[in-house]
Order: structure tokens, then sequence, then C-alpha cells
């Protein structure tokens, strides 16, 4: 852990109790980051966090509902204290409802915007001011944010807001020698897609390739992340990684 690419900083992790955000956190943590794992299921985020620290890391947990102004302020703040310092951010936390356009109603939309699009709006603001120069944030999207989703209107649209906050606040983060970047998962394996178990993490070098236009495992998203959370991506900055083994990439997409 003393020798990874993200040793002697830290990573800021959110919706870190599963899926994609479990496998990040484990990753930041054998790259060497201290990791603050930020989740509104607190027992959970703990869990990882007391996962990390056996294995000899560094890490913490904080309960964190997005969509409050207040606790992303709170957990950014815990980062700093207890770390000294903030140099990633995954902003990862999202939700989704599987609710097509004529049956949505307004609750619905504005769940999914409060939650994917405005708590993103707010972990980019609180973490602006507080990453390390060089640092970068990396925000979770959809390919449902670069092509509609009939079947989950209010979540495609939040997260077309999304790729166009993170574009919108590109100059803001270069101007304090930061990078902001989203990446756009296809289907993962996770509690969307009805899975529950938390695959363990694979070698990163021998983690295999998924199938053209198959189900991708919470790591390879993870990777992704802490491509775009390095130095080793510096010349990225405002810009959407779509990661779908290929769905969106010719039409008609390959039968599953």
């Amino acid at each position: 852990m003393d020798m990874g690419m993200f040793a002697g900083k830290v990573a800021l992790v959110t919706g870190g109790a599963s899926g994609i955000g479990v496998a990040a956190a484990l990753r930041f943590a054998e790259e060497g980051a201290a990791v603050v794992i930020a989740d509104l299921n607190e027992v959970g985020a703990e869990t990882i966090a007391a996962e990390i620290r056996a294995k000899g890391g560094r890490a913490c947990a904080v309960r964190c509902d997005v969509a409050s102004e207040a606790d992303n302020a709170a957990m950014v703040a815990l980062a700093k204290s207890e770390y000294g310092r903030i140099d990633a951010a995954f902003l990862n936390a999202g939700a989704y409802a599987q609710t097509g356009f004529a049956e949505a109603d307004a609750a619905t939309f504005d769940t999914m915007v409060a939650i994917n699009l405005k708590g993103a709006w707010m972990g980019l603001q609180a973490v602006l001011p507080a990453l390390e120069p060089g640092g970068a944030a990396v925000v979770t999207a959809s390919t449902s944010g670069v092509t509609g989703l009939a079947v989950a209107a209010a979540y495609s649209a939040a997260k077309h807001g999304v790729i166009g906050l993170v574009r919108s606040s590109s100059q803001a983060f270069a101007a304090r020698g930061l990078r902001v970047n989203a990446i756009c998962p296809g289907p993962v394996a996770t509690a969307i897609l009805g899975v529950t178990e938390q695959p363990p993490l694979q070698v990163p070098d021998a983690l295999e390739v998924p199938g053209y236009a198959g189900t991708m495992q919470p790591q390879h998203i993870a990777e992704i992340a802490l491509f775009l959370a390095s130095p080793r991506s510096g010349a990225i900055n405002g810009q959407e990684i779509i990661a779908d083994a290929g769905f969106l990439a010719s039409y008609p997409p390959m039968p599953q």
C-alpha cells in the first residue's frame, strides 16, 4: 500500500458501501491512498473501511446524503480533519428509478435530479476548494446520459445533466490546477441489475475483458475512476468516458 500510484494521497469515495463504490474504495486503498468512504448506509461504509484497515490501510466512514449540502460539506471537512488533504474525489453515489416518461410523476423526477444531478453539483462545489493542486474529481454519469433511456426517463435526464455539469465546471477546476471528468458506465453487475453480491477484486492486469456489449464488473469502472483521478490522465479534463463494452458503438446494438 505504500508503493502504489496514490501512496501518501487521500481519496474520497461517495456511494462507497456498494457496487462500483466498494471496488473503487478498495482499489484506492490498494494503491496506497487513505480513503474516506461516504454513503447513506453508514454501517456498510464502515464495513468497507474496516476491511481496508484490517489489511493495513487507512480508511474512515461517514454518513452522507449527497442530496444534502450540509452532508457534502461534512464529508469534505472529515477528510481534511482526519488526513489533512484530499487528492481525489470519486463522486459515485446515485439512485435509479425505472419509470417511463408517461408514467413518471414530478416526485420521481425531483428525486432523480436531487440525488444524481444536484448531488453531483454540490459534491463538485464542496471538493473544488479542498482538492490539492494536481488533484482530480471523477463523477459517475451513465450511458443513459449520452442517449435516451425510455424505461428510466427521469434518471436519463439527470445523467444528461451530469455530463453538462462536468463540462461546464472544467474551467473552474483547471483554474485551480485540477481536473474533473465523468464516467458513463453501461450495464454493470450491481444492485441496479439485481446483483447484490460484491465480487472480489481481481489483479488489475488480469481483469477479465467483458464480451462485446456484455455486463461489466464494478472493478472495470473502478479502474477507470482511478486512472482519471491520477496524473496518468493529466491531459483529460471536462470529458465523459463511455465504458459500455461497445454497446453504443454501433447500431443496432448486439443482442444480449
